[in-house]
């Protein structure tokens, strides 16, 4: 075993977190989100469609595998997954659904909307990997505390590899949530299990050599796959080396050839691990972004930007107050409901320009400046300010449609990018919005630390509303019951299977 390899398997056994609240309080607050991203997307098609594809649909609760595998030697031909009772399109019938493609379909559901959280070391989404992986091998004895502390390892693992290879691993053309997601997989889930020395060596060697993910699939079904199969082949590498005779590397981070020199043509020595691991932690420094509308996180400080201008536009502007309403500038009240009611264009004839500013490559992630669908707008800030400028706020509904109309590509043809602003820390974030009107009004806000951002997190009502789209308040409010009195984690499974949230 290589030094960094070592120092990897050494911190995932030896990690304690018993006096952690800190991030253990994110962690549970992450995985509340983390439904709320899977139970918005479940009646997605293509996500009924993956789940025709690997044998379950939107009726099927598959029973976890009770049988427990560190001791099976690899003769022993125990492991075939028991026929479990499913109801498909109203016939009764034997389904097999593996453990590696149940994590498959939980990270495709849970990211396929972009509605799950991200992270600014990662430059990517370790969450949906993460939960994903760890739902499929789960056991119906761990407890809440392990699957935290297992959550939390695979977070810290793959924000360090993220401090260590972004930006250029991104801007390479990487997805990070495939490339990394993998790994954080395998160490999760490695943590859960209590696996130890080689064995946790080789699930992690296992895993390195699946990693995978270009960032051309966004805006296309193929981003969201990323983390499915980050979370399958983690799960994968595990299965593997429970149940097979198959040996593999000990040396995945070999300085020499390893991960980091294969992937990122970089060095990366054990002291660039120890003394970055949980030093707070990344999910406290630099944290996590969550979201209130689903689109990429790189453009949630320009989307409320534009709404606080936006708002100052209704209220404030004489000339467009007088024009359209002729209220006076300070009926605030007005103001905000006419901003959150039906399309508002307008407000469009008024607009000469607008300009979003950037510091240096902070959009990289924004890839499409005329998209033409739903999916590329939400990697689109000009069709998330559009939307504001539109309707008063970002409409949800509007990523979804197959195909922009000209008219509105038409608007958005007037919103230009600068990157005139200071270059920030690979951890920062901030967005300048500027509108200019053909009367020669200038309206701008610059915003850095938005809703749902480390530095102004959601709040668990927050999380409430977020599960709201999906469900009933009778249902969030049995799950929220179950979720803060059962120490096990499987009695809180079983309840969010009963209200409808846990399919497969």
């Amino acid at each position: 075993m290589d030094s960094v390899t070592q120092t990897i398997v050494n911190y995932i056994e030896q990690t304690d977190v018993t006096n952690r609240e800190d991030l253990l309080s994110v962690a549970r607050i992450a995985f509340l989100d983390y439904l709320a991203s899977l139970a918005s997307a479940e009646e997605e098609q293509a996500v009924q469609d993956l789940a025709r594809f690997i044998g379950a649909d939107q009726n099927i609760t598959v029973n976890q595998d009770t049988s427990t595998n560190q001791n099976k030697t690899a003769n022993q031909d125990t492991y075939t997954n028991q026929d479990q009772t499913a109801n498909v399109d109203g016939h009764d019938s034997y389904l097999t659904v593996r453990r590696a493609d149940k994590a498959l379909y939980y990270g495709f559901a849970s990211h396929y909307l972009d509605f799950d959280d991200a992270q600014a070391n990662l430059a990517g989404h370790f969450s949906t990997v993460l939960y994903s992986a760890l739902l499929a091998v789960l056991e119906p004895t761990d407890t809440w505390h392990d699957f935290l502390r297992a959550y939390i390892i695979g977070a810290e693992l793959e924000g360090i590899i993220g401090s260590l290879i972004n930006p250029a691993h991104r801007t390479q053309g990487w997805h990070s949530t495939g490339t990394v997601g993998v790994i954080g997989a395998a160490a999760a889930i490695g943590a859960l299990r209590g696996l130890h020395g080689e064995s946790l060596a080789q699930l992690l060697s296992l895993a390195a050599t699946q990693s995978a993910g270009m960032f051309f699939q966004s805006g296309t079904d193929g981003k969201p796959l990323h983390a499915g199969l980050a979370a399958r082949n983690g799960v994968w590498a595990y299965e593997l080396l429970q149940h097979t005779s198959l040996q593999t590397s000990t040396k995945p981070f070999d300085p020499e050839r390893g991960w980091f020199k294969a992937i990122g043509n970089i060095t990366v020595t054990s002291n660039d691990i120890a003394s970055r691991w949980l030093a707070p932690g990344q999910l406290i420094d630099p944290g996590l972004w969550m979201k209130v509308h689903p689109y990429c996180s790189a453009a949630i400080c320009g989307a409320e930007a534009a709404e606080i201008v936006a708002h100052s536009i209704y209220t404030t502007s004489s000339s467009y107050v007088s024009k359209h309403y002729n209220v006076s500038p300070d009926a605030e009240e007005q103001g905000k409901r006419r901003l959150c009611a039906t399309l508002v264009s307008s407000l469009w004839d008024d607009i000469d320009r607008i300009t979003v500013h950037f510091p240096p490559g902070a959009d990289a992630a924004l890839r499409y400046t005329s998209p033409t669908t739903g999916r590329e707008g939400q990697f689109s800030i000009e069709y998330v300010v559009y939307q504001v400028l539109a309707y008063g706020a970002v409409q949800d509904g509007l990523f979804k449609i197959d195909s922009i109309d000209q008219s509105v590509r038409d608007y958005m043809s007037r919103i230009e990018r600068f990157y005139d602003l200071p270059k920030v820390s690979q951890t920062e974030r901030i967005t300048k919005v500027t509108v200019t009107l053909k009367n020669g009004e200038t309206f701008t806000e610059t915003v850095n630390n938005p809703k749902g951002s480390p530095k102004n997190p959601l709040t668990l009502e927050d999380i409430r509303i977020k599960l709201g789209l999906t469900l009933q308040a009778d249902q969030i409010d049995r799950i929220m019951e179950a979720f803060t009195r059962i120490d096990e984690v499987e009695p809180f499974l079983q309840t969010l299977r009963k209200e409808g949230v846990l399919h497969v």
